[in-house]
């Protein structure tokens, strides 16, 4: 099977494979996973650069895994998008071990645990300058 990954990037047009909300929320709920246990992450964040259809379907999926979202910001992954007639879905702070790993919970036979209640993350918005 063909690595959905080249590199840390995913390349597509949003609204296809692998650029499609349903794809995009198990990228995001696996990437959750995979801090939480190889990174012994308890509540891992992600920082997406700009909200949009590709950035929020996988920040979706990542809270809905545990995690906190970030807009803007440092955080544990970074997410960013190169946006054009194909879109460029880049994916900081993971090795290529990182990755490896990230696709077999992707293709992986196992379910993915998911949070509820009060155990879903959150999306907060990152100001570097905060003022009392």
């Amino acid at each position: 099977m063909r690595s959905m990954f080249e590199g840390n990037t995913i390349k597509g047009v949003p609204g296809l494979y692998p650029l499609t909300a349903e794809n995009l929320f198990r990228i995001g709920l696996a990437l959750s996973l995979l801090l939480q246990t190889d990174r012994d992450i308890e509540r891992p964040v992600i920082s997406i650069d700009q909200p949009d259809f590709v950035t929020l379907s996988l920040a979706v999926g990542f809270m809905n895994g545990g995690g906190l979202v970030r807009v803007g910001g440092p955080a544990d992954v970074e997410v960013s998008c190169d946006r054009g007639g194909e879109w460029v879905v880049r994916v900081e702070h993971l090795s290529p071990d990182d990755i490896r790993k990230l696709e077999i919970i992707l293709f992986g036979r196992a379910p993915m645990p998911r949070r509820t209640g009060q155990e879903i993350g959150r999306v907060e918005l990152w100001t570097q300058n905060r003022r009392p």
